[in-house]
């Protein structure tokens, strides 16, 4: 599996880099998560500005990242906005989401951003471009919060994310079954195993799927989730036991 270097955190090499979500939605409380991540056992924080609310104002939003790269140092950053059709908080048009995402790389805060596959839809090519223009490295994601799709098709969306030009595709499905949870490792494994042009993050979500979120070295997922007191995202497991089994 290929490798991508940022900040010398090497994503697709060894353990599974670990990301850190803030869903706060003051400026005061992001800016003092950020400061206690910034001291935790993991690579890189993410931002969802989807939570913040300030997230319709262009400045306020920049102000907020730019204080925020002060306080991380060398910590990676992953900025996100997720739409409510992708089980996020606000609903944007095209047009809107795609200010957004300019004025994120205008900020040249970010090392992340997350470009939502169908959201971003026939313009994700030219948006990855405008991502790598500006120095970002794109995780491309994609979201099913009813049912775990099946293998093929799953292999199929991020070939497609690859082709688009991502870096790391991503994908995160939910359960009905343990034979999904199954599904979703072998599509993970398949991507590592036939098509390691890029390394890949996935997970199976709710407490069923959680499995899928520290196995990721042995099937081939380069970056997992955890939850540092407050979930993101359904059956996100604690740091302190993703550190541990990790190691």
């Amino acid at each position: 599996m290929s490798c991508v270097d940022i900040r010398g955190c090497r994503i697709g090499e060894g353990r599974p880099k670990v990301i850190l979500p803030i869903v706060e939605r003051a400026e005061a409380a992001i800016l003092e998560k950020a400061a206690q991540f910034s001291t935790l056992q993991a690579d890189c924080v993410e931002w969802r500005v989807d939570y913040f609310e300030g997230a319709r104002a262009p400045g306020a939003v920049a102000r907020c990242l730019a204080k925020m790269r002060v306080i991380l140092r060398d910590k990676l950053l992953l900025v996100t906005i997720r739409t409510k059709a992708e089980g996020g908080q606000v609903a944007l048009s095209p047009a809107e989401y795609r200010q957004f995402l300019e004025l994120v790389l205008d900020t040249d805060c970010a090392d992340l951003l997350d470009i939502e596959f169908f959201t971003a839809g026939a313009d994700l090519p030219k948006l990855v471009e405008q991502a790598h223009s500006a120095g970002v490295a794109v995780v491309c994601s994609s979201h099913d919060f009813a049912k775990t799709p099946p293998r093929a098709e799953l292999v199929c969306r991020m070939v497609q994310m690859q082709q688009a030009g991502a870096d790391l595709p991503k994908l995160a499905v939910m359960p009905r079954c343990r034979t999904d949870v199954l599904e979703l490792l072998a599509a993970t494994a398949e991507m590592a195993d036939l098509h390691p042009e890029t390394p890949v993050i996935t997970m199976s979500m709710g407490t069923l799927g959680a499995v899928s979120r520290l196995a990721g070295e042995a099937f081939g997922s380069a970056m997992t989730f955890a939850n540092p007191g407050q979930a993101s995202a359904p059956g996100q497991v604690s740091l302190n036991i993703v550190n541990e089994v990790l190691d």
